[in-house]
């Protein structure tokens, strides 16, 4: 005869989960997050390594040049590489000319695909460097890109007849390497959206109060000057959207914000906090290396502490303006350490390129042998 065997103990208590915010679960939060340090050491050691490679294949090239033509470029040792400030200032340029295009008349794209796009080619330069791939040639391969991920259909043969000089292929070729470089991660979670989502509460809190919305239009301009500053910066990679919006909304009026501010930590305190622990700054290996709370875990006090840290940053980008002499000359030196073996016109390209076509064709006719004179033959003659 079975008999069951009751436990005096009581059944254990269901845990409540709250649901994490949906930023929480996105590729932008895991793998496109970084510390301070974490985004400098990572940059530092992308650009030691290029320059390294490029010191090689300048030496290739070199060996290439001065037996058939008795001139080659100059020697490895004598070349002036590009740093990481330099190549920082170049990207930042073309991040602007992405910004100057989508707002063309000849486009006029959403501000969705334009935000999309710079954050497209700063996550580019995280693995790649502008020795090896020049940013005017990703910028336009970025903003094409992102005309598809943002819904906003636009053909080759338009989108390339519209730019001077460019061809479909100059667009096409690079596709590839680009989403390669984006591990695939398209989706890109946006501060200009996170502070829309603000304007609508602060709105709600402007009725409640029986005033006018003047005052918050008139911020709004503000926030929107700012956010695009915002986007010529690391920002993205440092801080959250939601972060980067309330830094933004705080500056252009901070009497309107902080009321706001303090009603949304009163709710949320009311609330359970979810009980897995976010870790939102990634270094280059993907190695946790610093955390920052989500708003929810965090008192006004400390917020405001980051918000002004944010502020700050954004106030620079907005008033200094991008030194295009000084971007000339980088430019310029940049045509003397480009990698050869990526540059169409360099010997070293044409020989790697004219390999790859003989290797291709040898495959070619492994598969597909001459046929020979009998099987031409026609077998119903």
């Amino acid at each position: 005869m079975n008999t069951k065997q009751h436990s005096n103990q009581p059944p254990p208590a269901c845990s409540t989960r709250v649901p994490r915010p949906l930023y929480q679960l996105s590729t932008q939060f895991r793998n496109w997050r970084f510390s301070q340090s974490g985004l400098e050491q990572a940059r530092t050691e992308l650009n030691q390594v290029a320059v390294g490679r490029v010191r090689t294949k300048l030496e290739e090239e070199r060996n290439v040049e001065l037996p058939s033509t008795g001139e080659g470029p100059a020697e490895p040792s004598q070349v002036e590489y590009l740093t990481v400030q330099d190549e920082l200032e170049l990207v930042t340029f073309y991040l602007s000319k992405i910004s100057q295009l989508s707002r063309a008349a000849i486009f006029h794209f959403p501000e969705t695909v334009e935000a999309t796009a710079m954050s497209y080619l700063k996550r580019f330069y995280l693995r790649n460097t502008c020795m090896d791939y020049h940013p005017k040639n990703i910028m336009l391969t970025c903003l094409f890109l992102a005309t598809k991920t943002e819904n906003t259909s636009i053909s080759i043969d338009s989108f390339a007849s519209r730019i001077p000089k460019t061809t479909n292929a100059d667009v096409l070729a690079l596709e590839f390497l680009v989403a390669q470089s984006l591990k695939f991660q398209f989706k890109v979670h946006h501060a200009h959206l996170a502070a829309r989502g603000m304007y609508l509460d602060l709105q709600q809190q402007q009725q409640e109060e029986q005033q006018t919305t003047e005052r918050l239009d008139l911020a709004w301009a503000h926030v929107q000057a700012l956010l695009r500053a915002a986007r010529l910066t690391d920002l993205e990679f440092l801080w959250t959207p939601s972060q980067i919006a309330c830094a933004a909304w705080w500056t252009a009026d901070r009497e309107l914000t902080e009321p706001w501010l303090h009603n949304k930590a009163g709710r949320l305190g009311t609330t359970p906090t979810p009980t897995t622990t976010t870790t939102t700054a990634i270094t280059s290996t993907t190695t946790p290396t610093a955390h920052r709370d989500p708003i929810s875990n965090l008192g006004v006090g400390p917020l405001l502490e980051h918000i002004r840290e944010i502020s700050g940053q954004m106030l620079q980008a907005k008033e200094r303006p991008i030194d295009k002499e000084r971007v000339t000359t980088v430019d310029r030196r940049l045509r003397f350490c480009r990698n050869p073996e990526k540059d169409p016109s360099s010997a070293l390209f044409k020989i790697k390129q004219a390999e790859l076509d003989q290797a291709s064709l040898d495959k070619h006719q492994l598969k597909f042998p001459h046929p020979t004179p009998a099987s031409n033959q026609d077998p119903f003659a």
